[in-house]
């Protein structure tokens, strides 16, 4: 029999969750998302999450002239292991596609690398592309949102990585070996580098490697950036869904 919060017809993303009182009316943009889009009506749940391991049941009190809303259960789900994904600039218009999936995914930060040979166009996104992370979070009903970073040259990005725990680093490359069965030992991070259209210089496939990343090929064919990417991503999660005893 399914839960209340698995039958619950959206997923809302309340940032300020934890502290909320036990009624409360939903935010604008949420409420314009549960009014117009979803449709709901009074006595039907909602699942939020505040994009930093708070969710709840939420059962949905009325609907005009503003969503109220009222907390059946609130929890904190335990964080999972960072995944951070660096990529270069893809061809064309793919950027969006490319943020929208890494978060429906589980990638905990997305870093987009200007390299040596790409740089990513239209400066910058990220206002947009956390609006899309926040879209995926609904999407996929997850406790933890995505964080989009700013552009960054890949030495900086390098340099931010420091602070992530000890795991595998993947360099996406079609010369690599294939990933092992298991991508992380228990707790660790993971991180990932893919070169846009062009691919990494020589210099910068050797700061990669300096950073203990190890090439690794996704598939037999060659792969467009973005789609290396949410590859990388794909593994990752599917690992994740087997849990750490299989």
């Amino acid at each position: 029999m399914r839960s209340a919060a698995d039958a619950a017809p959206a997923h809302v993303h309340l940032p300020e969750l934890a502290g909320a009182p036990e009624r409360f009316a939903l935010p604008a943009a949420e409420a314009r998302y549960v009014a117009r889009v979803v449709r709901a009506r009074p006595g039907e749940t909602l699942r939020a999450s505040d994009g930093a391991g708070c969710v709840a049941v939420l059962a949905l009190e009325a609907v005009r002239p503003a969503p109220l809303v009222r907390v059946v259960s609130r929890s904190l789900e335990a964080s999972p292991a960072p995944r951070v994904i660096l990529c270069g600039s893809p061809e064309g218009e793919r950027g969006d596609w490319l943020v929208e999936k890494l978060a429906e995914l589980g990638v905990s930060r997305f870093v987009p690398v200007d390299t040596e040979r790409d740089v990513w166009p239209g400066r910058d996104r990220t206002v947009r592309w956390r609006r899309l992370a926040v879209a995926a979070l609904r999407q996929s009903r997850s406790a933890w949102l995505m964080t989009v970073a700013a552009p960054a040259v890949l030495e900086d990005a390098l340099a931010d990585l420091a602070a992530l725990a000890p795991g595998e680093r993947w360099l996406a490359d079609p010369a690599g070996a294939p990933p092992g069965p298991r991508t992380a030992r228990p707790g660790g991070g993971l991180a990932g580098a893919v070169g846009g259209a062009a691919g990494f210089s020589d210099g910068e496939r050797a700061a990669l490697a300096a950073h203990g990343f190890a090439p690794v090929a996704l598939a037999r064919a060659r792969l467009r950036a973005e789609t290396a990417a949410v590859a990388m991503a794909a593994l990752w999660a599917a690992d994740a869904a087997r849990g750490p005893e299989a």
